[in-house]
Formats: structure tokens, C-alpha cells, sequence
């Protein structure tokens, strides 16, 4: 081997360890690659590995050295047999050994050659894209550590299956069950997308399928996060990526060493689509060697198989140039499943004669009789006019669709080209977006407008009326320009759903009048659906339940005739159905929509996004009602910290601020509800929001009172009197926001229950608690009235609030408020000398208090020593 310098080694040396890595055929492949890029340096690493070669033929260090490390133990686990090994370390099966769970797992250990740095980083790398990933096609990340010897592993979920294609031909699957397996890949490659991952080693022995048909996607070390910081930290790591890719499933950029993307994972998946139809690889067929591969992937366009639209999308999918493949997973996806369902596919151009052929494909018994009948009505020319002119609109629809539909994956693809190597909010991504629409769509309203409202819809799951009420105002006046009544309609609904998010229940309705003659002029059904969402949900707000029930039904059944169930709109429709379904008084049945709302936006590749996050959160709120305080405050955390990722402004969405202090509050955790109750009065303060200032500063004087703090409270509520009568304030959808409420607490902590007791009557009584109303905002008052009255009447408050927290018979042992209030009557019963009742309520009271909240809150804590002082 010839010497070299110091500094000509630290250039070869990492490139020795990336080829040193490879199998021979990659590094064949890797080494060509290199030749055209370095032919010198090509040079000197062929001659170093040629002497690391002879050195093997020699048969240095060839005797049996065989390491294993069964029986090592990692944390929890003990290893226990090898599973495999690849280029950057051994994965083996191992078992949890702690004694607190049963299970298997994959551990995946780097290989002690390459403790190097950027070996290192390398695989920390994965643990990091694992952890953002939470899909059930892909293995998850369990555990990670370093070993007792310095060495990383990351714990994975074990898959005992086999590769696909292995699978799908041991099965002896139809050419339909191939597409439906592909289709499970592509919703998880998809989840990775929705979280900026790209995987850039999609291959069939990366993704394995069970015993029961469930894929399950493998081996992200070489994957890319497209928000990577732009240090240079990870410059080596993505070169190394590209090297130790797999030829026969790479896409041409990637070979080139260009800018990858979710088009590159697209382009994988349409080789793995086309190997599992037809049984050979697109391009690489006959080729002998690595090089002749990559000549291949360059020279040679994929033979059409014969399948009429398969090979359009596989051509479509498979094409050489990003630009030109479909933009993301989901559209792949969304032509296979038009394909099974026999309809017109959007990777081929739209035409009358295609569109008829797939109606005689799914309609064929009633066309084959309509052909019987034909010749009769040949005659009928004025008919046949018609019908022609009927044709010539659909086509020009279906132009405009198809020229929208360009234009959102061209902003797609722009949006993804200009993310750059740093970190970005999802803010700073829809303000990028939102310049590049107005720069690129200026001169053409029709498709600008459209866009906009859509882009709305992002702004809102970020909580920010303000910029995205600027949005649908430029949205709604391009429409009115283009005379585009549909666009028109969609911006109309959205800004009225804007005006909602902001309290402002009167304009909202206004913004929808009109709404209905403009679907007249120009029916679309997607925007009646979308409209109807809306509708619902402000009905919902206002308390109208029959009204949202009716509206959100018809919204449902309109995105069902379409056969629309499978996208985020639909599951944006289930989540307001399940909100319906929870003012409606059935919780449980809103739970099971939640999670179907959830489950879908996890299948369609959007788990990650905001919009499940937001479902997440609706659903919490549930469990807040029910008074499974435990429950709901772990999902509402996880909520506000998925939302500070997608905005690191620091703004937090005012909804989940507000559920989650909240639910601090009734948890215990005031330093948290202090927290937040004070982050939300400064945005509102700064947005001059009165109603979220209003509901900030009630809940920072309870937080305040409830810990003590009586001259903050005491300044709180100085700051909260002015703005306390305020109509939106007062009819707050789930606490009465009354200033006297405020009064009562501060009263009784100061120890004066006689006043404490005056204001809370006073004000269930201007709710209409003693004309007969009983409604579940009223049972925070109703517990504190029973704190504060004599035995006789405490008793009949506590019962009163019992009655609003017995939502169903899981209540009695789940609910925090049934406990709450089980613990208020066994006061009063004690207080009456009714022992024998006070144990029983008692004892029922630690249950659901324990459930509800958890062993260590205040109140289990005096239900529990109340209960143990009773005497036997």
C-alpha cells in the first residue's frame, strides 16, 4: 500500500471506513460514483482497500473469530441470538428481562468499527428520526443507550415476518392484494413524510410483513430530516448516506449526489411496486455488474407490463426526473386506490372515451343492457347534442381540476425544494408558502384563491385568527374578481369558522348568509361538505346540538356519496361529529370516533401533522368532562408539546392553553396552571382579545387562590373585574366565567364562609340553578356551595353535583368529579352523624378520586384519611 501524508490520509480515511462498510457489489457501485467525481482520490482508496485484499487473501487474521455478545445485558434487556447484520452493526433479538414486562425486541448495535464520530452521529441519527415516527407500519423505537462498553444501541420493536416480495410470493397473492400491501408502505412512508423524514432506502428487505398481513418498515440509518440544521454537523452524514445506499433502489438524483426529497422515496416505491407485479426490476434487468445498473438506471425507461393504468402510474412514479414523479406518497397512493376502484386515474391525461371505458368497467351489467337498446335510440340527435355539450363542460372542469391540482403539487414540491438545511416552524414554512403562492399565482386568481383558503386551514391549526383572517380576506376578494362562486363559498365558510375561533358568534353567522346561493351557482360538493363542517361546529359553540347533528351529518353523508372516507378532510369531519356527539351528552360513542378520526389520519401518512394533534386534544377534552383527569391531562401535554414544536415563536394555540391549565388546575399542578393561565392573558393582551384575557385571568385567580397566593389573586382579580361582564365572557362553553365565583374562593380561603356562601348561591341562582336548570358547567359552584353551607343544604349540593358528574356507570369509578363530590357528601354526612353513609360514600369517593387524579392529589389524600379515622 503506498504512504501517504497526514493530510491526504484525513481526507481517504472516511472514505475507507464508508467503502469498508459496503458489500462488494455497493461498493463497486459506490466506487464508480466516486471515480467521476475524484478519479485521484478513486485512485489512491482502490489501492489502500486492493492492499486491505491481499491482506485477506494472505489470511491475516483469518482464523475463526467469532464475537458474540449473547447474554449481554442493556438496560432492561438481555440479548439473547443474532438477527442479522449490516453495514453499520448487528441487530439481535433480546428480551426484557427487568421482571416488569414480558416482550422481544430487536437491538440494533454499531459496529465497533465505526465509534467514530461521525459513525456515531450517524446512528444517533436514528434514534432521533425513530422517535419522531409513531405509525403502526413502522417498528418503533423503544429504548436507546450506550452499552457498558461505550457502545450505542438503539431497543427496536421485533417483526418476525418476512420481505415483502418473499411474503407476497409465498402467498401466492393476486396482482390487487400486491397493490393493497404497497399501499400500507406508502401510508408509513407517508407518516415519515408529514414528519419531514425521508427514508432513501426503501427495499423490499426493509420492509417486512407479519404472519398477519401487517407491514411493517424497517432501517432508517441512512434516512434524511429535511429540517436538518444547517451547521455542517451533518454534511459527512449525508454524504455517507448516499454511499451506502442501495444501487438497485435508488433514484437517479441520488446517484448524482442531488437534493433528495419525498419524490426519492416516491421513486423507490414505484421500483418496489414494479418488482412485486411483474417479478423483475424496472431498469436493471440482465445487467451483471453495479456499474451496468446505474448505466441502466440512467439509460433505460421501464418496460410497460401491460396493465393499462398500473403501468401509467408506474411510468409516472418512475421517472427520471424528480419534478416529473408524483410530489409526495399520498398521490401515488391515491391513483392505486382509484385504480381498484376502477376510476379515472390522475397521472394520465383525462379524456370523454377514458372516463366512459372506466364507467363500463364498473357499471358493466347495466351498460351491457343499455348497448341492447342502442341502436333504437340512434335516432335521438338533439339527445345526443346535448350530452356532447355536457361533455365538453365536464372536460373543461376537468381541465380547471387538473390544472389545480398541478398547480398544489408544483407549490408542494417549491415548498419542499426551499426548506434548506436549518430547522423550520411550521410558521416559518407557511409564511415561505404564502409568499411563494402570491409571487407564483399572482396573475392567475382562480388558482391563487383556492390556495389561499386552503393555506387558512394551516394558520388555524396554529391558533392564529389574525393572519389567517388576513389570508381568507385576499382569498375571498380574488375570488370575487374571478367571479369563482365555489372559492368564493370555501373562503366565505372558512372566515365565518375564523370569526368563531374568536368568539364572535354573531358575525360568524352573518359570514354565512349567502353561502348557500353561491353553492347553488356553482355546486361542489367538497365545499358543501367543508361548509357544513363549519356550520356545525359553530352550532356546537352555541349550543344548538340538534342544529350541529343535523349539519354535521350532511356534511358525513355528502363526503360518503363521493366516496371521500379516506383523507384528512373526512377525518376533520369525524372529529366534529365526535365534538357533536359530546354536547350531545355520548361521550363514550365520542371517544370511538376520536380514536376512528385519529387511526385514519395515522393510515393517510398525517400523524405527525397538527391537524391530528388537534384531534388528539378534542378527544382530551372528553376525557376532561368525565373527569378522567389522569388521561386528560397526559394527552393535553402532549398536545401543547407537538404545538410548541410546530411554532417556536412561543405562541401556543389558545384552546390548548386554556384545556390544558385547566386541567392542571383540577389536577393539582398549580404552578403549572399559573403558568400557562399567564402565558395565555399575555397573548391575549397582545392580540386584544378580551373573551381569552377573561378566561386567562379567571383561571390565574382560582390557580392563585388555590395556592395561596392571596394578594396576587387579589391583583388578578382587580385586572379581571373591568372585562368580567363581557356577554362572550359569560357564556363560555364550558365554566361559568363569573366574577363572583372569584369572590366565593377568595372568601373561603380567607375563612368567611358566610360571604363565601352569599356569592356562590348568588350566582347559581342568575344561572338558574333554583328555576330548575341543571347544566354540567354549574358543578365547580356547586361543590364549592356545599364547602360552605351548614349540613342540611351541604348535602343537597353535593347530591346536585353527584347527579352532573354521573355522566354513565363508568363515571361512579373513573370520574374525579364523582369523587369530588362523594367526598363533599361524606362531610356533610359525618357532620350529620350519619357514619355508616359517610363510609360508603367514602369508600367510593378514594376510588374515583384515585382513578380520576391519582393517588397523590389532595382530595384522594383526604378521602383516604377520612376514611381510615372512621371507626370500625
Amino acid at each position: 500500500m503506498p504512504s501517504l501524508d497526514p493530510e491526504r490520509w484525513r481526507a481517504l480515511s472516511p472514505l475507507l471506513d464508508r467503502a469498508l462498510e459496503l458489500s462488494d457489489a455497493e461498493r463497486e457501485a459506490w466506487l464508480h460514483t466516486l471515480r467521476s467525481e475524484s478519479p485521484e482520490l478513486a485512485a489512491e482508496l482502490t489501492a489502500v482497500l486492493s492492499g486491505e485484499a491481499a491482506a485477506d487473501h494472505s489470511g491475516f487474521l483469518s482464523g475463526p473469530l467469532e464475537v458474540s455478545v449473547a447474554g449481554l445485558e442493556l438496560g432492561a434487556w438481555t440479548i439473547e441470538r443474532p438477527l442479522g447484520h449490516g453495514g453499520m452493526g448487528s441487530v439481535w433479538l433480546a428480551r426484557r428481562t427487568d421482571g416488569r414486562f414480558e416482550g422481544l425486541a430487536a437491538v440494533k448495535l454499531l459496529n465497533l468499527s465505526l465509534l467514530s464520530a461521525t459513525g456515531q452521529e450517524r446512528f444517533r441519527r436514528e434514534g432521533t428520526v425513530l422517535a419522531r415516527l409513531a405509525h403502526p407500519g413502522i417498528a418503533r423505537l423503544l429504548d436507546a443507550g450506550v452499552g457498558p462498553s461505550g457502545q450505542p444501541y438503539l431497543v427496536l420493536e421485533h417483526v418476525d415476518g418476512e420481505p415483502i416480495d418473499a411474503w407476497a410470493d409465498a402467498h401466492h397473492l393476486s396482482r390487487e392484494q400486491r397493490i393493497h400491501l404497497v399501499l400500507q408502505v406508502l401510508a408509513a412512508v407517508g407518516h415519515a413524510h408529514a414528519n419531514l423524514v425521508v427514508h432513501r432506502d426503501l427495499k423490499p428487505s426493509n420492509i417486512l410483513v407479519a404472519h398477519d398481513g401487517t407491514v411493517k418498515l424497517l432501517d432508517f440509518g441512512i434516512a434524511k430530516l429535511l429540517d436538518a440544521d444547517g451547521s455542517g454537523a451533518h454534511s459527512a452524514l449525508t454524504a455517507d448516506g448516499a454511499g451506502a445506499l442501495t444501487p438497485l433502489f435508488a433514484a437517479p438524483e441520488q446517484v448524482r449526489g442531488d437534493a433528495v426529497t419525498t419524490a426519492t422515496d416516491v421513486y423507490a416505491s414505484g421500483v418496489l411496486l414494479y418488482l412485486l407485479l411483474s417479478g423483475r426490476h424496472p431498469t436493471a434487468e440482465g445487467c451483471r455488474t453495479p456499474a451496468d445498473a446505474i448505466r441502466a438506471l440512467f439509460d433505460v425507461e421501464p418496460a410497460r407490463l401491460g396493465m393499462d393504468d398500473l403501468d401509467t402510474i408506474l411510468a409516472k412514479a418512475l421517472r427520471k426526473e424528480p419534478g416529473e414523479r408524483y410530489q409526495t406518497v399520498v398521490a401515488l397512493a391515491d391513483d392505486l386506490a382509484r385504480y381498484l376502484r376502477r376510476e379515472p386515474v390522475s397521472a394520465r391525461r383525462d379524456s370523454v372515451a377514458y372516463r366512459a371505458r372506466k364507467f363500463v368497467l364498473r357499471h358493466r351489467v347495466g351498460v351491457a343492457g343499455f348497448v341492447t337498446i342502442g341502436a333504437a335510440l340512434s335516432a335521438i340527435t338533439l339527445f345526443a347534442l346535448r350530452q356532447t355539450a355536457a361533455a365538453h363542460r365536464e372536460r373543461d372542469a376537468a381541465v380547471f381540476a387538473g390544472a389545480r391540482a398541478d398547480a398544489q403539487i408544483a407549490f408542494q414540491s417549491l415548498l419542499m425544494s426551499q426548506l434548506g438545511d436549518r430547522p423550520m416552524t411550521m410558521r416559518e414554512i407557511l409564511d415561505r408558502g404564502r409568499e411563494m403562492l402570491e409571487r407564483q399565482y399572482s396573475q392567475d386568481p382562480r388558482f391563487l384563491a383556492g390556495l389561499l383558503v386552503q393555506l387558512s386551514d394551516r394558520y388555524a391549526e396554529l391558533g392564529d385568527s389574525k393572519v389567517r383572517g388576513a389570508v381568507l380576506d385576499r382569498a375571498r376578494g380574488l375570488a370575487a374578481a374571478a367571479y369563482d362562486s365555489s372559492d368564493l363559498a370555501a373562503a366565505r365558510c372558512a372566515a365565518a369558522d375564523n370569526l368563531r375561533t374568536e368568539g364572535r358568534y354573531d358575525e360568524a353567522r352573518r359570514a354565512f348568509a349567502g353561502v348557500d346561493s353561491l353553492l347553488t351557482a356553482a355546486p361542489d360538493p367538497d365545499v358543501e361538505a367543508t361548509c357544513l363542517g363549519y356550520r356545525a361546529d359553530l352550532e356546537n359553540e352555541l349550543g344548538n346540538w340538534k342544529a350541529a347533528d343535523s349539519a354535521i351529518t350532511r356534511a358525513i353523508a355528502v363526503r360518503g356519496r363521493l366516496g371521500h372516507v379516506d383523507d384528512v378532510a373526512y377525518a376533520g369531519l369525524l372529529s366534529t361529529l365526535a365534538y357533536t356527539l359530546d354536547r350531545a351528552g355520548r361521550p363514550r360513542e365520542s371517544i370511538a370516533v376520536s380514536k376512528r378520526a385519529a387511526a385514519l389520519m395515522d393510515t393517510t401518512g398525517h400523524g405527525g401533522t397538527v391537524a391530528r394533534t388537534i384531534i388528539q386534544h378534542d378527544m382530551a377534552l372528553v376525557y376532561v368532562e368525565l373527569g378522567e383527569n389522569v388521561q386528560a391531562s397526559a394527552l393535553l401535554y402532549d398536545v401543547l408539546r407537538r404545538m410548541r414544536q410546530a411554532d417556536t415563536t412561543g405562541r401556543l394555540p389558545v384552546q390548548a392553553l386554556i384545556h390544558y391549565a385547566r386541567a392542571a388546575l383540577f389536577g393539582g399542578n398549580l404552578d403549572s396552571a399559573r403558568k400557562y393561565f399567564g402565558v395565555l392573558a399575555d397573548q391575549a393582551v397582545a392580540d386584544h382579545n378580551t373573551y381569552w384575557e377573561g378566561r386567562a385571568l379567571f383561571g390565574l385567580g382560582e390557580a392563585e387562590i388555590a395556592a395561596g397566593d392571596l394578594p396576587a389573586a387579589r391583583r388578578t382579580m382587580a385586572r379581571f373585574r373591568p372585562i368580567s361582564t363581557t356577554r362572550a365572557l359569560r357564556s363560555s362553553d364550558d365554566e361559568i366565567v363569573d366574577y363572583r365565583m372569584l369572590e366565593a374562593l377568595l372568601a373561603r380561603a380567607e375563612g368567611d364562609t358566610a360571604a363565601a356562601r352569599a356569592k356562590v348561591v348568588a350566582m347559581l341562582r342568575d344561572n338558574g340553578y333554583f328555576q330548575g336548570h341543571r347544566r354540567d358547567l354549574m358543578r365547580a359552584g356547586l361543590i364549592v356551595a356545599a364547602e360552605v353551607s351548614p349540613p342540611d343544604s351541604a348535602l343537597g349540593y353535593a347530591r346536585a353535583a353527584l347527579a352532573l358528574a354521573s355522566v354513565d356507570s363508568l363515571t361512579a369509578t373513573r370520574s374525579a368529579y364523582v369523587g369530588e363530590a362523594r367526598l363533599v357528601e361524606a362531610r356533610a354526612l359525618l357532620a350529620a352523624g350519619d357514619t355508616a353513609r359517610a363510609r360508603a360514600s367514602l369508600t367510593q369517593a378514594v376510588m374515583a378520586l384515585t382513578a380520576g387524579v391519582g393517588a397523590g392529589h389532595p382530595r384522594t389524600r383526604e378521602a383516604r384519611a377520612l376514611l381510615a379515622g372512621l371507626p370500625r
